[in-house]
This record gives C-alpha cells, sequence and structure tokens, in this order.
C-alpha cells in the first residue's frame, strides 16, 4: 500500500485528498442541517400559544414529540429544559397515542400514523423538510435555494386553538388563510 501511495503524482494526491473531504462532507452537512432544522423548531415554539397555556404555572414544560428515529431527537435533546416563554421543554420519543404532547415533529410516515389518534387535540403539527405528510401540518418546512424556509397553515392551526405569532407569520414563506 505504500509503495502505491509514493508512486502518486502530486496532482492525483490532491486529487485523492479533495475525494475523501467529498465523501465526509454529506455526513457533515447532515449534521449541520439537523441542528438547523432542530433550532427553527425551537424558535417556532416561541411563537404560537397553546389554548390551555394561560392557565399554565411557570416552569410548566411544554412537550415536543419527536420520533424515536428521527435525526432532530439529538439535537432537539440538547434544547432541552430550556424556557419557551415561561415553559421548560421536555422532549419525548413518539410511542402510541401522543396526549401529552403539545408539538409533534413528523419527519415519517411511522411518526404521521402515530399522531394520527391526537389529531383533534391542540397539538401544533411541524413536518420536516423533507417530508410532506397526507394532511398538512401547521407548520411545514421547506428547503428553499440552499437554506430552510417555512410555511404556515394558519386554517389548521386556528381550528385545534393555536394562536401563531403575527411576527412568526411575517418571516413565513407562505401563509395559507
Amino acid at each position: 500500500m505504500k509503495q502505491a501511495i509514493h508512486r502518486l503524482r502530486p496532482w492525483q494526491g490532491w486529487l485523492l485528498c479533495l475525494g475523501l473531504l467529498a465523501s465526509a462532507l454529506p455526513e457533515a452537512l447532515a449534521v449541520e442541517r439537523s441542528s438547523l432544522e432542530a433550532a427553527i423548531v425551537f424558535n417556532v415554539l416561541q411563537f404560537v400559544e397553546w389554548p390551555a397555556e394561560g392557565g399554565l404555572a411557570d416552569g410548566a414544560s411544554l412537550t415536543l414529540c419527536l420520533n424515536a428515529d428521527s435525526p432532530l431527537l439529538a439535537p432537539v435533546k440538547q434544547l432541552e429544559g430550556r424556557l419557551i416563554r415561561r415553559m421548560q421543554l421536555r422532549v419525548l420519543k413518539m410511542q402510541g397515542s401522543q396526549h401529552q404532547c403539545q408539538a409533534v415533529y413528523l419527519d415519517s410516515a411511522q411518526a404521521e400514523q402515530q399522531l394520527a389518534s391526537a389529531a383533534a387535540e391542540a397539538v401544533l403539527v411541524i413536518g420536516a423538510s423533507d417530508f410532506h405528510p397526507a394532511a398538512p401540518p401547521s407548520i411545514q418546512l421547506v428547503p428553499l435555494e440552499g437554506r430552510l424556509a417555512f410555511d404556515v397553515n394558519q386554517r389548521k392551526a386556528r381550528q385545534l386553538g393555536l394562536a401563531i405569532s403575527s411576527r412568526l407569520l411575517k418571516l413565513a414563506r407562505t401563509v395559507s388563510e
């Protein structure tokens, strides 16, 4: 093996290095993308009010549920305990009926099926940028020219009794009434 490396011309060595870097790049980008999506999800939660929120005591928890195999689980778990207005973020893996979740991040058909039983409750559904569920979520992350944007389904949010801040609506790519 050593002899083969010594026989490489300098430009071939550079190509080999570039090839190795390029093969590592998708993994690095995936980590950055999941961290970026986690930050967007956290910030979106800052601008949503749930119907029962007015009666919550300081330090109550706001529960965000994700599928157990979601690439966002680890980055969102790092945000657990941070305050969203006056509530602490709690992160749970989805299992069966999700009646304890105030928000759900959908990134797979399995997660969508798990959420179906709680469809009538005031659960904010955020769809991943690469997953488009059968029923439109209240907020859908959207890849747009190398960055992430989001669309808001205001009608869906109102049906669930959720109030989305006008400040968040101004940042949305589209808002459907």
